[in-house]
């Protein structure tokens, strides 16, 4: 009778021990799994994106985008316009409604192509070319290359400083021959205010192109300053929200599961 006591304590023994050796393995398969699929969705996070201490993100790949700015400029046509360049009030035109429209293509890694519209008048109390008492319409259109220094060192901060410069035209009815190509340097930064949204800030030296080439009369200083958006392709936009939270790409196909 103590034998088969003995023997069924015995299998009942083992019973429990296989019970517990299995329960404790498949838990550890189990946090294994777990922590093999954080650590893919961290290498991906990672792979994207890197902050620095200073809080400036470092990105791998690129994305191109568009951008998309309003604002106004000023014109500093007096002749000497490498001169007296804070002599605000006797030599800058200046509107006080919108006057210049761009639309910015991101090409590459470390520079992108702007077109540029501006529109403005001259008032007769303004210096224009040495002279005073002249009035007219000003119009200005430029094919620039901009060159961004945050791509260039493959980063992204609030703080986007560029140097440009490129090609364009001009139309000045105050001058004895109005139009004019010119040659274009300068440069400009933008501060984001969000992912999408900043303000840009911008001057340009405009070189006449004539005979007396870069010292020409026609030459003068363009600000400009607005609002910029940036368009990009699969990037986060604060204006457009879903309309149902549930609804995602992830999701999709296993609704019906």
């Amino acid at each position: 009778m103590k034998i088969k006591l003995n023997i069924r304590l015995v299998f009942l023994v083992l019973f429990l021990s296989l019970l517990c050796v299995g329960a404790a393995y498949g838990q550890k398969t189990k946090t294994k799994a777990k922590t093999f699929s954080v650590t893919n969705k961290e290498k991906e996070s990672r792979a994207k994106t890197t902050r620095t201490k200073s809080g400036i993100i470092k990105r791998k790949g690129f994305n191109k985008y568009w951008i998309i700015g309003v604002g106004g400029n000023v014109v500093d046509d007096d002749g000497n316009p490498f001169k007296k360049l804070f002599n605000v009030l006797p030599r800058w035109n200046v509107r006080p409604y919108p006057t210049r429209l761009t639309v910015e293509r991101a090409m590459d890694k470390s520079f992108s192509i702007e077109g540029a519209f501006n529109f403005n008048t001259y008032k007769p109390s303004k210096i224009i070319n040495n002279e005073v008492g002249r009035a007219g319409i000003f119009l200005s259109l430029d094919c620039n290359l901009k060159n961004d220094f945050n791509r260039m060192l493959n980063t992204e901060g609030w703080f986007n400083p560029y140097i440009i410069y490129g090609v364009g035209a001009t139309y000045r009815t105050v001058r004895t021959l109005p139009i004019g190509g010119n040659l274009n340097i300068g440069f400009g930064f933008n501060i984001w205010l969000s992912r999408v949204v900043g303000i840009n800030f911008q001057s340009i030296a405009k070189f006449g192109v004539s005979t007396r080439f870069p010292r020409s009369s026609s030459n003068y200083l363009q600000h400009s300053t607005g609002i910029v958006i940036k368009l990009q392709k699969g990037g986060k936009n604060p204006f457009i929200k879903r309309r149902y939270k549930w609804i995602h790409r992830s999701n999709i196909g296993r609704e019906r599961t």
